[in-house]
């Protein structure tokens, strides 16, 4: 005598939804989602219901610190209702763009998520929230968290290739289940020794990913500049977060400040910046003197100002181009004028006449925060763009290429444009040198 199954064997999971636009719901879930429909049936009053397949069905139970653990690596924020439906899909990024044009609306983009799915958020007719998820055949080129390391790359951000521009240390914690200490942060990015180390940690307040960047001195800095453009190419890169499309982006929290990034149609990223703020001006002598300058070597184009899109920078003009080679700071005398002024670094800045469209050599200086010299400064560039738009100098395309590093043998090329609320972006590329594994922070 055959087996006789258990009396409660679950031979199929359905979920029940009730919507009020039930022509739209269907459409959506069936025309757009391709659903296929096992059975339709009317009843009194207008009852009207149809079951669509919806293939293998599974039941995923979680808890809560589950749930806010899964919005913040898909979303960046606490989202999740109660119960959310999630369909696999062979092209979430294909599936996405189609559910939005059938009537969806976007939560959140395809990210690519730790454990190497690509995860999109919508919220559809019927009230319902479901996530879209593909499962990638193949792992990133570089580790993810998984037997106690953590992913990091080196990225020369602004360069022409490889090893040249300024490299950028970037380590990814969105996949990392403890806390970290705060001293871990700073002793990593000495330990990795570049001008400044990013981590990048799951988004929060709306945001896609939260930045956190530190230089070798083990000091946290802000702005948008070298620092999130070699993240966000990483990001990009590798799929970890999805690239936006034309007229799209994502955005990034950088200390308290939601920044959006954008691809521009060369494919260069295009980071936007936080409007200008122009501060205390600086004694010509005292400065020309810290860099080890004569007083004629400072132009009165503009007189040296701190100026701030993110990071408060000394804004300093050169008369020649010789000037700006032979500048060699005096690191105390340095410190001693930002801590008077309360700026971070210094930008000298030799602007070339005879180059079409405005373009300028520049070099920085950061000892305050434990970097003797940058060869490509996004937080700088944009507020000297800021400053020369202010006076009038910069040609109706408002845009400003600055050439970096040519000192250092490490060429950098940023370019800072300004829009029509006189808010500044920097653009540039990147390129991954080196990917590896960390050592977590110990428990």
């Amino acid at each position: 005598m055959p087996e006789q199954p258990p009396a409660n064997q679950v031979h199929q999971l359905r979920v029940v939804v009730e919507a009020a636009d039930y022509e739209a719901a269907v459409a959506l879930y069936r025309d757009v989602l391709d659903l296929r429909p096992q059975a339709a049936f009317q009843g009194e009053g207008g009852a009207r219901v149809v079951i669509l397949d919806a293939g293998r069905a599974t039941l995923e139970i979680a808890n809560p610190a589950q749930r806010e653990m899964i919005d913040r690596v898909e979303v960046g924020r606490p989202v999740s209702p109660h119960i959310r439906l999630a369909f696999q899909v062979d092209r979430a990024e294909a599936a996405t763009d189609a559910l939005v044009a059938g009537g969806a609306a976007l939560v959140a983009p395809p990210t690519r998520t730790p454990w190497n799915s690509l995860n999109s958020r919508l919220e559809t007719p019927g009230d319902l929230q479901i996530t879209l998820f593909q499962e990638l055949a193949e792992r990133p080129a570089d580790p993810e968290p998984a037997g106690g390391r953590l992913p990091f790359a080196l990225v020369d951000v602004f360069g022409d290739g490889p090893l040249t521009g300024n490299p950028l240390a970037v380590v990814d914690l969105t996949g990392w289940p403890g806390t970290v200490p705060e001293a871990w942060y700073a002793a990593v990015a000495r330990e990795l020794n570049q001008s400044e180390t990013t981590f990048v940690l799951p988004g929060r307040d709306g945001a896609t990913r939260e930045l956190r960047s530190f230089t070798a001195g083990g000091v946290e800095v802000f702005g948008a500049g070298h620092n999130a453009l070699g993240a966000w190419w990483w990001l990009f890169e590798t799929g970890r977060v999805a690239r936006p499309g034309p007229g799209g982006a994502v955005v990034q929290l950088i200390g308290t400040e939601r920044l959006p990034v954008a691809v521009g149609a060369d494919g260069l990223l295009e980071l936007r910046q936080t409007a200008a703020r122009f501060g205390a001006y600086a004694d010509p002598e005292l400065v020309a003197r810290a860099v080890g300058l004569g007083r004629d070597d400072v132009s009165d184009l503009f007189a040296p100002q701190v100026a701030d899109t993110g990071a408060a920078h000394l804004m300093v003009p050169l008369r020649a181009r010789d000037a700006l080679a032979a500048a060699t700071p005096d690191r105390a005398a340095l410190i001693a004028l930002a801590e008077a002024l309360d700026f971070e670094g210094v930008y000298l800045a030799w602007l070339d006449p005879n180059a079409t469209g405005a373009r300028a050599h520049t070099r920085f200086f950061n000892p305050r925060m434990g970097l003797d010299e940058d060869p490509a400064t996004g937080t700088a560039a944009g507020p000297l763009a800021a400053l020369l738009h202010r006076d009038g100098r910069l040609g109706p395309d408002r845009t400003l290429t600055i050439v970096q590093g040519e000192a250092m043998g490490r060429p950098s090329t940023i370019r800072a444009t300004l829009d029509g609320d006189g808010v500044v972006s920097v653009a540039g590329g990147g390129h991954v040198t080196l990917t590896g594994a960390l050592h977590p922070p110990a428990a």
